[in-house]
């Protein structure tokens, strides 16, 4: 054991002279561990049974995340070699060892020509909302294949920023292809001195052997009421067209009212619990609409109170389609829980949480919606977007009795609304669960 920490601290010693800023770090990050049993009861066949889970986690830090850049002003040249992540020996093995180079600019005061191709993404536009979902929103209208070139460009750091990339695209090793594309992006940014809280993106990307044609805005304003609540409207539009082909087109909005800043987790409820979520304390409505002929327009209104009340989280997600012909279809996704403190050592927390779907795609709620106990819970790829699909999960969890340990009841049920034949009545759940 002396021999390897000696050469892992050696390891340490000679990274840290190749990189001066991410520095060696060597340090036992973290121990961690859980070991949980759960007895079971399956309602609907009439069976019982125990499952174990257990997990444990060691990380040791060897270097620091970081990069090493050159420094000046006026008119200087710029290179950041850039570590992204820690190197780390995680769970028998390593990770975070990629090194890559960031930053490779000629500056001529604010403006700048960087010698890597650019990374414009025309169109790209999620729309802000309480509960977010990275699938509401309109998409990218570049060329993913014109990837080698140049950027030119003009930033100030606070108020606009303005690119032009000048890309064409190889064909394996072979560079000389005469195939070039060009994509512009121009940015008032949200901290501006004109009118703090909007900005506005406005871009465009072109291949000229293709004839293909991309065009994109967005916009929006934080909107402040008082010191606490604010209202955020958004817009996005983008535009495709190859040749003579038709143009595609597509439109989304959004509008927040907000009491609390957007962070990155979970809404930490019931059926809302994917760890890919962000959440805003606030009430907002988001709408997708594609412009063209016989076009679904999509609907999403969420809700997460945040410390609303203290103590007190609810949240949900729904997604209303609304058809140019035919019947309206829905979908929702929604979950409260509430923590009281029993006294200094006990919390007790009961939550519930609720999943229905009629004929809605349902492909940005529940896709990401919590995967806990599906099968448990009866929902499949096939139910979404077919049949009505209700489920329901109601539990409490008991911690502080005993250090470091927590008792939990739950009861998971199957598709209410299915077939007479279907068994229903779903699963309970007894678990203790040991962590540090």
């Amino acid at each position: 054991m002396k021999k390897i920490l000696a050469i892992v601290t050696m390891a340490a010693m000679v990274a840290g002279a190749a990189f001066a800023d991410p520095e060696a770090d060597f340090n036992i990050a973290e121990v961690s561990g859980s070991a949980s049993v759960t007895w079971g009861v399956d309602l609907d066949n009439q069976t019982t049974g125990f499952k174990n889970d257990t997990s444990a986690k060691l990380k040791v830090n060897l270097v620091n995340s970081g990069s090493k850049s050159t420094e000046g002003e006026g008119i200087w040249a710029e290179l950041a070699v850039k570590l992204a992540d820690p190197i780390q020996y995680v769970d028998g093995a390593w990770n975070g060892k990629d090194v890559s180079i960031d930053v490779a600019k000629l500056h001529f005061y604010n403006f700048y020509v960087g010698i890597k191709s650019g990374d414009t993404l025309v169109g790209e536009f999620n729309v802000p909302n309480a509960v977010y979902s990275s699938k509401v929103g309109v998409s990218n209208v570049n060329d993913p294949d014109h990837d080698q070139g140049i950027v030119i460009g003009y930033g100030d750091n606070k108020n606009v920023s303005f690119e032009v990339d000048f890309r064409s695209v190889a064909a394996g090793d072979v560079y000389y292809t005469n195939d070039y594309g060009v994509a512009a992006e121009l940015k008032l940014l949200d901290s501006n001195e004109f009118l703090n809280g909007m900005f506005v993106t406005a871009g465009f990307d072109y291949q000229f052997d293709a004839k293909a044609m991309g065009i994109a805005a967005s916009a929006g304003y934080k909107a402040k009421l008082n010191d606490t609540y604010y209202v955020k409207p958004t817009v996005g539009f983008t535009m495709a067209k190859t040749g003579d082909a038709d143009a595609t087109m597509n439109l989304a909005a959004g509008l927040l009212f907000g009491w609390g800043d957007e962070k990155d987790a979970n809404a930490g409820v019931p059926y809302l619990c994917d760890e890919t979520k962000k959440v805003t304390p606030g009430v907002g409505v988001a709408a997708v609409v594609p412009l063209a002929e016989g076009s679904t327009i999509k609907l999403f209104p969420s809700i997460y109170t945040g410390e609303l009340v203290k103590d007190l989280t609810a949240a949900a997600l729904a997604e209303i389609d609304i058809p140019s012909a035919g019947d309206l279809s829905f979908g929702v996704v929604a979950g409260l829980k509430y923590a009281i403190a029993v006294n200094d050592a006990v919390t007790v927390t009961p939550s519930a949480g609720i999943r229905f779907n009629k004929g809605a795609s349902t492909d940005a709620i529940f896709a990401d919606a919590c995967q806990a106990n599906l099968d448990n819970g009866g929902l499949d790829d096939t139910q979404q977007g077919g049949d009505a699909l209700f489920n329901v999960k109601v539990g409490v969890d008991v911690a502080g009795l005993i250090n470091n340990t927590t008792f939990s009841v739950d009861w998971t049920s199957r598709d209410l609304m299915g077939n007479d034949d279907t068994s229903k009545i779903g699963t309970v759940n007894v678990t203790c669960k040991i962590s540090f």
